[in-house]
């Protein structure tokens, strides 16, 4: 029998998972766990804005502020109750829901809607496509300009200015090839921090067109490698449509584990299957592995104790435990069988041999041993005619002369007749 789901089970099981945690929110039970959640939180603010207010308080203020820090706290506890009834409450209404849950959806796959299509893979190496910004370089020193004194006219001409004025001249000679050195030398140091700067620019340049050529080779070959994984995936699909068209009970095996994978169960109440396609009677073996008894929730509500400051868990009843077990257990059955036939619209399967179980460990010796709970063979024209959205699950199984365990709950097993193997 199949148990491990293949390539396009796993898909479809992981979409459905996502599609139920969106329903799931729509769900009154879940808007009250999540207002409940709200409520704690903010009552649990509360409480630390009271005790820091309490620290801060002096001596003659302390009095009321612990009674507020008191109150607060109560107030906090109090609504964490709130939100584990909610939680709760919730659980145990996805548990209930297990058969009327699947009746909301078709549960037929449309296979071709599972055909992948490349579509455009992003190029990630965006900022690499912007060359790096121009340098700014430094400004050049403007060359010194000779300036020569003005010559000596007039009577200080005549009375010796032309020797002041060729002192002045040297003078002036003097300070300009002194400034036209230092301009040389400030002009030279420019050039040289002007290359250091273009230098850098150009090894940045060189790094990102090096970066974006590495970066448009890893993109062409996961645009590559995306291309021949959505053919080989396009090719498995096509191999199961064909495969179904001829019967072939390996196809018929795969697409029952995409329809059994479609159909999510609350977190406290998982389940798995085996399951193998008999194309000479044209029947389904199906076995649904139900959760341990040990693992099903136990509690029946929460209470705070403000003496003790503590919070308690009452216990579902043992009679209610066995018959909320149960129920699960008969709901589960028909849910399998309702979602297998209405998955087939050719009307491949025309019976179904299901049993649901669970693993277990023998008291008597220790070892693992599977403990068979529900047992149903069912044709399609004898099962599709009833109702579920308005029976009672138990009946139903009875009316179909399903064997039942006694005890569910206490795994207690099914005798050896009633219903064929």
């Amino acid at each position: 029998m199949a148990r491990r789901r293949g390539f396009f089970a796993e898909l479809q099981h992981q979409h459905r998972q996502a599609q139920q945690r969106q329903a799931q929110q729509q769900r009154a039970a879940i808007r009250a766990h999540d207002a409940a959640v709200r409520e704690a939180q903010r009552y649990a603010r509360e409480q630390q804005r009271a005790t820091a207010a309490f620290q801060r308080a002096s001596a003659a203020d302390r009095a009321t502020a612990e009674r507020a820090a008191k109150a607060a706290h109560i107030a906090a506890r109090e609504a964490e109750v709130v939100e584990k009834n909610a939680r709760l409450n919730a659980t145990y209404e996805e548990i209930d829901n297990l058969l009327a849950a699947t009746l909301e959806v078709d549960d037929w796959v449309d296979l071709e809607a599972l055909r992948e299509s490349p579509g455009e893979i992003a190029f990630d190496g965006h900022e690499l496509l912007t060359p790096s910004p121009t340098p700014r370089y430094h400004a050049l020193p403007e060359r010194p300009i000779f300036v020569a004194p003005a010559p000596p006219t007039g009577i200080s001409g005549a009375l010796g200015g032309n020797r002041k004025h060729a002192a002045q001249m040297e003078a002036a000679h003097r300070e300009y090839a002194e400034l036209t050195q230092r301009w040389q030398h400030s002009l030279g140091r420019i050039f040289e921090l002007n290359a250091q700067i273009r230098t850098r620019w150009r090894e940045a340049e060189s790094a990102r067109l090096a970066a974006l050529a590495d970066a448009r080779r890893q993109h062409e070959h996961s645009v590559t490698q995306r291309h021949r994984e959505i053919a080989e995936s396009n090719a498995r699909l096509d191999d199961l449509i064909s495969g179904l068209r001829q019967r072939r009970p390996a196809a018929m095996d795969e697409y029952v584990g995409i329809v059994l994978a479609n159909s999510v169960y609350p977190e406290a109440f998982e389940v798995s299957h085996e399951h193998s396609f008999d194309a000479g009677d044209r029947e389904l073996r199906i076995t649904v592995l139900a959760p341990h008894p040990d693992t099903f929730p136990t509690t029946k509500t929460y209470r705070y104790n403000k003496a003790n400051d503590e919070i308690t868990e009452s216990p579902l009843p043992a009679t209610e435990r066995k018959r909320r077990y149960a129920s699960a257990v008969a709901r589960l059955a028909l849910r399998t069988a309702h979602e297998v036939f209405e998955a087939d619209r050719e009307e491949i399967i025309d019976s179904i041999a299901l049993t649901v179980a669970v693993d277990a460990i023998d008291s008597a010796t220790g070892h693992d041993t599977r403990v068979d709970l529900v047992r149903l063979a069912t044709d399609r024209a004898d099962f599709l005619p009833i109702d579920l959205s308005r029976v009672e699950p138990a009946d139903t199984l009875a009316h179909l002369a399903g064997a039942v365990s006694k005890n569910p709950y206490g795994l207690v097993p099914l005798a050896n007749h009633g219903v064929r193997g």
